[in-house]
This record gives structure tokens, sequence and C-alpha cells, in this order.
């Protein structure tokens, strides 16, 4: 600004009318942009304004949520039995615990196969755990009763390895699936 109060008072002296005219017209583009500059900023700040409230309620919510719902976390794992060479699914949730019987390694991995292109039979026991755990989470609160959190299994729906991949089935969860 202090350029053009400084041409301004030379005007008269050293400009030509063109260069007279070309200076006014720069000084009101200035002035333009200036304001244009202000109104960009206020509407800046009322955006982050806005963007901080926003991010604050959703953190508030987020941690009501937290509270509401940290019972309803289930713990998923797969269990070794050594005396008979078994494996079994433990499910924890609010305090409760819900045990079913997998089977045999072979027996797993022929019922996991249908969600798998390539041969599973060769992979290790790891890959098959992991596998029965991303099962089960997808499916496991359909059969809990979120009412009550003394014993969220419901008694109606019995949770075993055929219920469980059946309903993953219908799901629609998975990559790839084989009719059998």
């Amino acid at each position: 600004m202090k350029l053009f109060n400084s041409t301004y008072s030379y005007k008269n002296n050293l400009l030509n009318k063109d260069e007279l005219r070309k200076l006014t017209e720069l000084k009101s583009e200035h002035n333009r942009l200036l304001k244009r500059k202000e109104k960009i900023t206020h509407q800046l700040k009322d955006l982050n304004n806005r963007i901080k409230t926003t991010e604050d309620s959703h953190s508030e919510f987020i941690l009501y949520l937290k509270k509401n719902n940290k019972n309803f976390v289930p713990i998923i794992s797969v269990g070794f039995d050594k005396r008979w060479a078994t494996y079994n699914c433990v499910v924890k949730i609010s305090g409760s615990i819900k045990s079913f019987y997998l089977g045999k390694e072979d027996s797993i991995k022929g019922k996991v196969q249908q969600f798998h292109s390539n041969n599973i039979m060769g992979r290790g026991i790891n890959f098959v755990k992991s596998e029965i755990i991303k099962i089960v989470s997808t499916v496991i609160m359909q059969f809990i009763d979120t009412k009550s959190p003394k014993n969220p299994f419901k008694k109606r729906i019995k949770l075993n390895l055929d219920n469980v991949l059946e309903r993953y089935v219908a799901s629609g969860e998975w990559d790839y699936w084989v009719s059998r």
C-alpha cells in the first residue's frame, strides 16, 4: 500500500496519461485483492472453528461409545487340546466365556477351504487359526444379545463351527467362495 501512496504523489510530475491510468487500475486491483484476502481469511477462520467443534464433539462421542460398549468387544482365540489333537475356539465377551469345538486340523482346513481359491491343506496351523479368528470375528455379534450384558450369548442360537460358517457365507465378507 505504501508503494502506491508514494507513487501516487509523484504521478502528476512524472507520469503520462497512460501510465496514470495503468497505475490507477493497479491500485484498484490491489485494493480488490486485499478485500478478497480479508474475506477468505475470515472464511478460513470460520471453517477452522467449525472443524475444531466437529472434532471435539466427535472425540466426546467416541469416548461415550467406548464407555458404553467396552463390555461388548469380543476376544477370540483358538486353542489346542493335546489329549485329542483337536482345536477349540474360545470367545470372551462381557466377562462371559463360550467355547466351541472346531475339530482336527485337516477337518478345519477342509471346511475353510471353500473360502480360498488355492489349496490350503499345505498351509500351517497359524494360517488356519488366523482364518478361524477372522471368520468368527465377522459373525460373532449375531450370536450375542447386547441387552443381556451378564449372559450375552443367545440361548436359542447354538454357537458351533457349522453355524458360524453358515452365517459367514451369508454375510458375503469373503473374497472367494466355492459351493459344496
